[in-house]
């Protein structure tokens, strides 16, 4: 007996075999491919963290040390726990839980020669969407200073907004440090150009994406001061303490001096 191939009953059966043949395979390549892309977007992320650092070179994982910062302290994650390394990148892809974090805040430290560097995570959000990045923190003896920054974007104005994902606006917050006389946040992309040594040139075209940036590293920083500033405060503590001793042991005990009162 001869298939009617133009019958309804025909064209259903073709087109429901059909659809699940090609439903299996997606989703065997979905499957497959899962692993791949997983690792390729932790790459990407080790990538940009080691630009931020300036030291692209350099393998994430032989060179830096990944934590929470949690109740102003620094957690260590356990590199060989894939669980807890999974956890803290799940978090760096949710920009939005990223942005609104109150607590157990992601950062990664990097030392060479001596010197010790952060980076912090941001997500904010531009003119059109998300925007995002690494910013790489140094402490100095009064400050805390910018060395180097990573922003990417979803879709912000190619030639305008766009911009803030090349290293030629990057480059331009290297050496800034984060606080002013007053101790206020001051570093910030200024509309008419940079007016004191704190800011950056805004990208003419892009106001709406220069204010979202801004928004983005004051935030984004503010979850981690007080981490910082405790850190170089106990610093400067030890030092102070050092100087202190070495100061005590080098003048002679006095004996029998009489104490002088307010008046002498």
């Amino acid at each position: 007996m001869a298939i009617n191939k133009n019958s309804n009953a025909y064209i259903i059966t073709y087109t429901v075999v059909m659809v699940v043949i090609v439903g299996a395979l997606l989703a065997f390549l979905a499957t497959s491919l899962k692993d791949k892309q997983y690792a390729n977007v932790l790459n990407e992320k080790k990538v940009s963290i080691m630009k931020a650092f300036g030291s692209a070179e350099e393998n994430f994982d032989e060179v830096v040390t990944m934590g929470h910062i949690v109740d102003g302290e620094f957690v260590e994650v356990d590199k060989t726990n894939a669980q807890e390394v999974d956890a803290i990148f799940n978090q760096l892809s949710d920009l939005k839980g990223l942005a609104e974090a109150e607590n157990n805040f992601p950062i990664f430290v990097y030392t060479k020669d001596g010197v010790t560097k952060y980076v912090a995570p941001m997500a904010g959000k531009g003119l059109w969407g998300d925007i995002w990045g690494y910013v790489a923190l140094q402490q100095s003896e009064d400050n805390v200073v910018i060395t180097g920054i990573v922003m990417d974007h979803a879709g912000e104005t190619p030639g305008l907004g766009a911009e803030i994902a090349t290293a030629k606006w990057q480059e331009k917050f290297q050496g800034k440090e984060l606080y002013n006389a007053e101790g206020e946040f001051a570093v910030r992309m200024q509309k008419g150009g940079a007016q004191n040594e704190h800011q950056v040139d805004a990208i003419t075209g892009g106001t709406k994406t220069c204010d979202g940036v801004n928004a983005m590293l004051a935030n984004s920083i503010k979850k981690y001061e007080s981490f910082l500033l405790d850190t170089e405060i106990e610093a400067e503590a030890d030092v102070v303490a050092e100087d202190a001793a070495a100061e005590g042991a080098e003048q002679p005990a006095e004996e029998n001096v009489e104490p002088k009162t307010e008046e002498e």
